[in-house]
């Protein structure tokens, strides 16, 4: 009886030293699908809304991703509409993405910011747009630039290489950014 109980804890010990070595806790990362996320930046009256596929949290930083679709509404009225691959939320509340295209309801603008390969957009919350090219087509306003720098109302415009053309005396066509005004 000795020598069974003496087998049992020999054996007991062998296969305690040979089982595989406990892994390691990972800090995965949060994964959400299906999502609705909804950001607050600092500036007051102003809240973006998002949808896309999903979401991914990796050390305090947000990636939205996935048939995105973004709207910034200030003072509960939508301002504009973005629609990007993904986008980065940054500190801050600043925004990145590889490129992005941007509807602006006042003023019908329709803006191409990047394209795929050529640098990334930067949507800073209390300046605007940053992106190393842009293709703008609006009612009174067609054209591109490099080194694009805007406000979000298209109010303050700084462009390196602008190729803009204004038509004399009326527009390019009505405004087709839907829910916009010229």
């Amino acid at each position: 009886m000795r020598l069974l109980l003496l087998l049992v804890v020999v054996f007991g010990m062998v296969f305690w030293f040979l089982r595989p070595p406990p892994r390691p806790l990972t800090t995965e990362s949060v994964r959400l699908k299906g999502v609705e996320f909804y950001l607050f930046p600092e500036e007051e009256g102003v809240e973006w809304r998002f949808t896309a596929q999903e979401m991914v949290e990796e050390g305090g930083v947000f990636r939205i991703q996935g048939g995105l679709e973004g709207e910034r509404y200030v003072e509960d009225r939508l301002d504009l509409r973005l629609f990007a691959p993904e986008v980065t939320v940054e500190p801050g509340d600043n925004l990145r993405a590889p490129f992005a295209r941007v509807e602006i309801l006042k003023g019908c603008f329709r803006l191409q910011l990047s394209a795929q390969g050529e640098g990334e957009v930067l949507i800073r919350q209390k300046e605007g747009f940053f992106a190393p090219w842009v293709r703008i087509e609006a009612p009174n306003l067609r054209g591109e630039a490099q080194g694009f720098r805007s406000d979000f109302g298209m109010e303050r415009i700084e462009a390196e290489n602008p190729r803009f053309e204004f038509p004399a005396g009326g527009t390019f066509g009505p405004c087709t950014v839907e829910g916009g005004s010229s």
